[in-house]
């Protein structure tokens, strides 16, 4: 038996495609232990060029250091010529978006589906 503190629970990526659509669901916690790690992450996913990334935020916690490294994605995104877009339907993800008025500046969707469905490029 061991007194060590239970580990929180880290941001884990699972990641899918579809019709160019990159995918991106994160479980887990967001925040300034892990944020940066989570950046290079889907970093490394605009590095492939897909025509899209949707990060789907199916988190139990999202701190100020994960909605700075939202907006850090987003405006890499831009950069890159590739269209960008957010899930985040679960109170712990979309309560701090709307406290912080970045509900405004990303680009939400009520889904998955619905995001790829709305960012795949056109045949």
């Amino acid at each position: 038996m061991t007194d060590e503190p239970e580990s929180p629970q880290l941001a884990h990526a699972k990641v899918s495609a579809e019709n160019g659509v990159v995918v991106v669901t994160l479980t887990g916690e967001i925040d300034m232990v892990n944020a940066g790690e989570v950046r290079s992450a889907l970093q490394a996913r605009l590095d492939e060029r897909p025509d899209a990334l949707v990060v789907d935020l199916a988190l139990e916690f999202l701190g100020s250091a994960g909605l700075m490294m939202l907006m850090e994605i987003q405006r890499a995104a831009k950069e890159e010529g590739v269209a960008f877009g957010v899930v985040a339907t679960s109170r712990p993800a979309s309560r701090p978006l709307e406290l912080s008025g970045l509900s405004a500046a990303l680009p939400l969707f009520d889904s998955a589906p619905e995001a790829v469905k709305s960012l795949r490029k056109s045949d």
